[in-house]
């Protein structure tokens, strides 16, 4: 059994990140704003991957496995950017031409940023009531408006509209309660090796999200290197205490 209040915080927590975003989509919205909201994003994927997926796709697959689906994936997403006229460099948000590079890569974004709720839902629900479930739901509450702050403002930056940024933010936060409710009502017994496979897919879309669209780009300039050096440190922070938090109680 899992409160359900615990199902309707993890909802307003996801609603909360991508509607702080939204306003970044704006036209006036200061180009520094953008630039820090996108290495935040980018250091809260770069820890969700080392310290959550990255680990659980081991766990399920094995060493080779594990590395071979992230590289994989990473592999596949440098291809699809080729494919979009090697324009990922037009992306980060503080250039006035907007977001550039592979028109798929959001859906992709947003397809792995949906998987990865459903499955920190799925592992929530099945973990019995106490200390336990309470630690595991405290790590997915801390990083939750970071998943939905991240897919706001990477759609704003290719120029979707408000309403689909807010159809996005909806779906994404319904993902965790609605996967921690099916599997308390629901035995998903033997799903470990699918667990595996999509943790390390998503492992790889965030290590080459984080690598080549949000981090190394921005942190190449000088100008507001700093600043933007401090909301990458911070993101990774924040997911970092996280899963050390969901992990040592």
């Amino acid at each position: 059994m899992i409160s359900p209040l615990l199902l309707v915080s993890l909802f307003v927590a996801g609603l909360v990140g991508g509607l702080v975003a939204l306003p970044m989509r704006s036209p006036s919205a200061k180009v520094s704003w953008l630039c820090l909201g996108g290495t935040f994003a980018g250091g809260a994927f770069l820890a969700t991957a080392l310290f959550e997926l990255g680990p659980e796709a081991v766990e399920s697959l094995g060493v080779w496995g594990g590395l071979g689906g992230m590289i994989g994936t990473i592999g596949f997403l440098f291809w699809l950017d080729r494919q979009g006229h090697h324009a990922h460099a037009e992306m980060h948000g503080c250039h006035p031409h907007g977001g550039g590079g592979s028109p798929a890569k959001p859906y992709i974004l947003g397809g792995m940023l949906g998987f990865h709720s459903l499955l920190e839902g799925l592992a929530l629900g099945s973990v019995s009531q106490g200390a336990a479930q309470e630690a595991l739901a405290l790590a997915i509450l801390f990083h939750k408006a970071t998943d939905t702050f991240a897919l706001a403002v990477t759609l704003g930056r290719y120029g979707f509209s408000a309403g689909k940024i807010v159809l996005s933010t909806l779906i994404l936060s319904l993902a965790s309660p609605g996967g921690a409710w099916l599997a308390a009502e629901v035995n998903l017994g033997g799903w470990e090796v699918l667990h595996g496979i999509l943790s390390a897919a998503t492992c790889g879309t965030f290590l080459y999200l984080a690598g080549f669209d949000l981090l190394v780009p921005e942190l190449r300039e000088r100008e507001g290197r700093l600043w933007k050096g401090l909301a990458a440190g911070l993101g990774f922070a924040l997911v970092g205490y996280a899963a050390w938090s969901g992990r040592c109680c």
